[in-house]
């Protein structure tokens, strides 16, 4: 777990993730890291900062359960080895997605609750609209 001097905890996760920027996609990318706010991804990107894109994440679980978390976001920054991409809206089931996943790595998941009740910077939307 990561905190410096950012806002919210970021954790180590250590699955694939896919970027989709309308133009480009970017299939099956590894994570460095992710928090409340948004995500870092390792790989070689031809963006910059403020394209917009979509962050999926699709993962079948060993019982038959399956994960589908969406959610937009913005190029915070970009580097030759990374991209950070802050989230600006997801749905309810995919923002329960994320806070269960950053509890479940949490070293401290009784300080990283405690982010939960602070106002994130992105939008939280129901299924239907």
């Amino acid at each position: 777990m990561n905190i410096g001097i950012r806002r919210f905890t970021r954790i180590t996760f250590n699955h694939k993730v896919r970027l989709d920027f309308g133009d480009q996609q970017y299939e099956e990318q590894s994570i460095c890291n992710l928090s409340l706010s948004g995500i870092c991804v390792k790989g070689n990107f031809t963006r910059k900062k403020g394209d917009r894109c979509v962050v999926e994440l699709h993962q079948s679980g060993e019982i038959g359960l399956s994960v589908e978390f969406q959610a937009k976001g913005v190029v915070a920054w970009v580097n030759l080895e990374r991209i950070a991409i802050e989230f600006t809206e997801m749905e309810h089931e995919s923002l329960i997605f994320l806070q269960t996943a950053l509890l479940y790595q949490a070293d401290d998941p009784m300080l990283l609750g405690t982010e939960f009740g602070r106002d994130v910077s992105f939008q939280v939307i129901d299924k239907d609209d």
